[in-house]
């Protein structure tokens, strides 16, 4: 396996390559767009679900950055695929992580009555924190969304549509595909499962207006880490 990433130049590459699949993809950076950073910290006193198993403190830095024009090219099977008119969401961080985490993870990316909306969603790893992770991009301009919002679905039916609500949004995600993966190798531990799905309702923008989302597709996930 060989992947490489160049950052620059108005956009991301990815190139990357393993038995029967290849990709070469370039996110756009389009001029004045906007992407939401935030340092989590967690408290070994307080957090004792999420604590740190050594005394130098663990924070996360976390750049989410979606609604970014993607194409390119996907190889499967030697035949060429082109990547046209679709999105990118980048994940970006840095710091360290407790020995035992667990977190929400949404976004969504699309267009609605003319103009680009992107959702970026979190849960869990931030509770308690005073940070949340949690904006709404509307043409390249980001609103952040300081409250933590509710998350509702159903581990014992992942299909099932999940609600993120609050005061500045109400959110529903309707699956059509469930992606699931774990592993269990004695002290190091992961479970994900990731919705695929059409989001639709709405989120206040820091004006104050209310935009609809509905249409736009992206993703939920529920992820256990111990690591």
């Amino acid at each position: 396996e060989q992947t490489d990433e160049q950052t620059g130049g108005g956009g991301t590459r990815l190139v990357g390559a393993i038995p029967r699949f290849a990709f070469d993809l370039v996110a756009e950076r389009p001029a004045g767009h906007q992407a939401m950073g935030v340092v989590v910290p967690w408290h070994r006193r307080t957090r004792r679900d999420t604590r740190c198993a050594t005394p130098i403190p663990c924070f996360q830095y976390t750049v989410k950055d979606v609604a970014r024009p993607a194409h390119g090219v996907l190889v499967i099977d030697g035949g060429r695929h082109p990547v046209e008119a679709a999105w990118a969401v980048l994940d970006h961080g840095r710091g360290r992580w407790p020995y035992r985490v667990r977190w929400n993870w949404a976004a969504g990316s699309g267009r609605v009555d003319g103009r680009v909306i992107g959702l970026q969603l979190g849960s869990k790893w931030t509770d308690g924190s005073g940070a949340t992770e949690n904006a709404l991009v509307v043409d390249g301009q980001l609103s952040k969304i300081s409250e933590e919002l509710h998350w509702d679905y159903d581990p014992a039916d992942w299909m099932r549509p999940w609600r993120i609500t609050g005061q500045r949004a109400d959110l529903t995600l309707t699956p059509f595909h469930r992606k699931h993966g774990s592993t269990q190798a004695l002290v190091i531990a992961s479970r994900t499962d990731q919705l695929f799905g059409t989001w639709s309702g709405w989120v206040r923008d820091d004006r104050g207006e209310r935009i609809d989302v509905g249409g736009i597709e992206g993703f939920a996930e529920d992820v256990t880490n111990r690591w």
